[in-house]
């Protein structure tokens, strides 16, 4: 399933509300600069990730900056990540965007400010599926369901390749979570294809700026047009917390051209 941008307004807009994922839900806080938003969650653990801007987290009586993030393409993220009943009040000190993802949870605990250099960064795959990874809420943070990245295409190049799935419990090789992808495009009025499949179903999705793709279930590869880069911010959630995936047979053989091909190039 695919949600296309809307319009971003002033405050919370809300993208993927409670109860159409089973753990996760996603928005984006829009704030302009000087401007606060007070945000707790009960019964939820959350992330806040900081697409642009610059913003303060204020946590009883600790404050956490961040420095100022351009744009997704070419500065690493901050974020915040909050357990359940935690209340923060933030404050822009620039116009500022805020991915907010929501889990249930029942695990108490501390706040955990990421910040860039914090963040674990790879390069995946090789040739024309060669994208650049930064893992923000990965096992070393105290999450109970989630697991949280972006992935940068090159222009032209593919990403989750070769395709892969996560939604069967079959420990070691593959464990069940659901996923959200919310795309960026650089310059924006580009587009890039998604394709989401299994074997008694097929899905392919035009994905332009700002758009959110479902991931419940399925292969899931996306690639975009030349010329421009895609940015995603990718979301896992579930009761097994482990990044554990099941390639597609049928293109199983070209994991092991990475290496090969990195001797060639």
């Amino acid at each position: 399933m695919l949600v296309k941008r809307g319009e971003v307004k002033e405050g919370y807009n809300e993208i993927i509300p409670e109860g159409k994922m089973k753990y996760i839900e996603f928005g984006i806080l829009k704030l302009s600069k000087g401007k606060t938003f007070d945000y707790q969650e009960i019964r939820k653990e959350s992330a806040l990730v900081l697409l642009s801007g610059q913003v303060s987290f204020e946590i009883d009586a600790k404050t956490y900056n961040t420095g100022i993030r351009s744009d997704p393409f070419t500065k690493d993220p901050w974020a915040l990540y909050l357990p359940r009943g935690r209340k923060v009040k933030i404050g822009a000190i620039a116009e500022s965007e805020i991915a907010i993802v929501k889990s249930p949870s029942e695990k108490e605990g501390e706040e955990v400010f990421i910040k860039p250099e914090d963040v674990k960064k790879r390069s995946g795959g090789i040739w024309n599926w060669r994208r650049d990874i930064r893992d923000i809420i990965d096992c070393s943070i105290p999450s109970e369901k989630l697991l949280i990245g972006e992935t940068i295409n090159p222009p032209g190049n593919w990403s989750s390749w070769p395709p892969h799935k996560h939604d069967e419990n079959d420990y070691p090789h593959e464990v069940k979570m659901e996923e959200v992808y919310h795309f960026r495009l650089n310059p924006p009025g580009g587009f890039a294809l998604q394709r989401i499949y299994a074997d008694n179903f097929n899905e392919v999705h035009l994905i332009e700026d700002g758009d959110t793709a479902l991931i419940p279930r399925g292969y899931h590869p996306v690639v975009t047009c030349p010329g421009h880069q895609l940015y995603y911010l990718w979301i896992l959630g579930g009761e097994r917390r482990k990044p554990l995936m099941r390639t597609d047979p049928n293109f199983k053989w070209q994991s092991s051209l990475n290496a090969v091909l990195k001797e060639m190039i």
